[in-house]
């Protein structure tokens, strides 16, 4: 990840106005020798001189200040003696207020916020920003005002994301000290017994945008060893600037960090030439057009598509086989695999795919073609009998997935995932995903389910995989008319209802389950219910 860091200044003063007497104090001796200090405004000086009143601690809309709201408090000194002024929305007023002695009486005054001595929590921060402002000595002279001008102890730090994972993030992180003490508004020496540790930034947006924001002590942000960030339910990733970067008080430094999809080093593009792949090494599919199948002949492989497109005219278009054991990570949207005549992804008895995402929003669409589906089985190229698969697992991404029938003879027909005819297949795991699944129909009117088995003209279906389902969403279609097919599990002939145990409901199997997800059953494009499933596996129609 690069980052590309921006500097703004974001110095801001506050002036406190003592309340001038209409006659001149200089002259005139101060009711029984004491006169209170009184602030009757507190503005800010912003970009340009213009000035406006602030009304709390926290930041303005642009995100380029800060501003003090009814009930935040600072701490006065004048003589030694200290007193707290706290705002109530239009001005500030002490209980115990600091006094002049006489007229004409000069004095350095100062302030800071925190009114109080507790050290600076930077752990928090998610929850609100981090403060401490101090303002230096002016002199003041009794009857006159007096103006102090506030500033920024701690650098602030706004994170910005691009990259095609941006929009996934949910938190970021950034390495401080947990707490700093302070004197009257300066830090001291850090205590170095304290370990550096990962503390949250607080989530903002300005002009559309969002960010991440931390106020920190002035030091070094190290380029290897600074930010993290986590997608919802991830592990955090450490983020790599390109240079250390020193933050000073009263700046405000904006760094860029890239979110991609990571691979690794030396993974090796997949081409026409290389298809055939085993053991344990790293590919990737980009961009254009691929037209021969990737054949995957073992081991346990991780394959990249990286917006890729898989267009295959005859056979399967992904095979896996020998007991393979493959991982097909999808980044981004426009992922497509197809084929005229075979499975889109065949996955052999006895071989396991993992198709995953980074997020829902990675997509992947998969067709198969002649009566194969678009993930699982397949079909003997002559005898038209059905071959068993593997187990599929699908998780954290969007797919949708498309059966077939064998054109022009119109009894072959396969559901978008699953087995074709008496042959088996493995378990058909669903996890954290949104599947749109995609039966077919015969000219006959033979139709199958979404997801669960197909038949063909040699073949009836003798069992129907097991489906487990957990905190996902399903869009199952059985093509139309529908008939009695079940949207999940059995296929149905229209003039033999009893020839399948299909009726129209929802069969996950015998040791399949449906957990905290819902299943949207349709026929054709025409949803005809919404079964709402709890954590205990219980669904309800709706």
């Amino acid at each position: 990840m690069k980052a590309k860091i921006h500097q703004i200044i974001f110095l801001f003063c506050i002036f406190l106005l003592a309340v001038s007497c209409e006659e001149d104090s200089s002259t005139q001796p101060l009711p029984e020798g004491r006169y209170p200090l009184e602030i009757a405004a507190v503005t800010l000086g912003v970009e340009g001189g213009e000035a406006q009143p602030w009304t709390r601690v926290a930041e303005t809309a642009d995100g380029r200040g800060s501003e003090f709201r009814p009930g935040d408090a600072i701490a006065v000194s004048m003589n030694g003696e200290v007193a707290t002024y706290t705002y109530d929305g239009s001005k500030w007023t002490s209980g115990q207020p600091l006094y002049w002695q006489s007229a004409g009486q000069t004095a350095e005054v100062t302030a800071w916020h925190p009114a109080t001595d507790a050290p600076i929590d930077f752990t928090h921060q998610d929850q609100g920003l981090a403060y401490l402002l101090k303002a230096d000595a002016a002199t003041a002279t009794a009857g006159q005002p007096v103006s102090l001008n506030f500033r920024h102890q701690l650098a602030k730090v706004r994170v910005q994301l691009a990259g095609s994972k941006a929009k996934d993030v949910t938190a970021v992180t950034v390495r401080s000290y947990p707490s700093s003490t302070h004197t009257q508004g300066a830090l001291d020496a850090q205590d170095r017994t304290l370990t550096p540790q990962y503390v949250p930034m607080l989530q903002a947006e300005y002009g559309g945008q969002k960010c991440w924001e931390a106020n920190l002590r002035p030091g070094t942000l190290q380029a290897g060893d600074s930010f993290r960030v986590a997608s919802e339910g991830g592990e955090p990733v450490q983020a790599t600037l390109a240079d250390d970067v020193r933050i000073s008080a009263a700046q405000l430094y904006t760094i860029t960090i890239n979110v991609n999809t990571a691979m690794p080093e030396g993974t090796q593009e997949i081409t026409d030439a290389t298809g055939n792949i085993s053991g344990e090494g790293t590919y990737v599919v980009r961009g254009s057009d691929r037209t021969t199948p990737i054949n995957i002949t073992g081991g346990k492989p991780t394959i990249y598509l990286d917006e890729a497109n898989i267009s295959v005219g005859s056979g399967n278009a992904i095979n896996i086989t020998n007991n393979a054991t493959p991982t097909i990570y999808v980044v981004g949207e426009n992922n497509n695999i197809s084929t005229s005549k075979g499975a889109g992804i065949y996955v052999a008895e006895g071989s396991t795919v993992t198709i995953k995402g980074s997020s829902r929003d990675d997509e992947l669409t998969v067709r198969g073609g002649d009566g194969r589906p678009g993930i699982g089985g397949c079909i003997a190229d002559n005898d038209y009998n059905g071959i068993s698969c593997g187990n599929i697992n699908i998780s954290n991404i969007t797919v949708s997935v498309y059966g077939s029938t064998i054109n022009g003879f119109g009894v072959h027909l396969a559901p978008g995932i699953g087995s074709v005819g008496n042959a088996t297949c493995g378990t058909i795991t669903i996890s954290s995903a949104t599947v749109h699944a995609f039966g077919i129909v015969s000219a006959y009117s033979y139709s199958v389910p979404s997801i669960g088995c197909g038949f063909t003209s040699a073949e009836y279906p003798k069992n129907i995989p097991d489906v487990i389902a957990s905190n996902s969403e399903i869009h199952a279609h059985r093509d139309d008319p529908g008939y009695t097919c079940d949207y999940i599990g059995w296929p149905a002939k229209y003039d033999d209802p009893s020839l399948f145990a299909a009726n129209s409901t929802i069969n996950p199997g015998v040791g399949g389950s449906i957990k905290s997800s819902t299943v949207y059953c349709y026929t054709g494009e025409t949803l005809d219910k919404t079964v709402v499933y709890d954590a205990s596996g219980v669904g309800r129609e709706q």
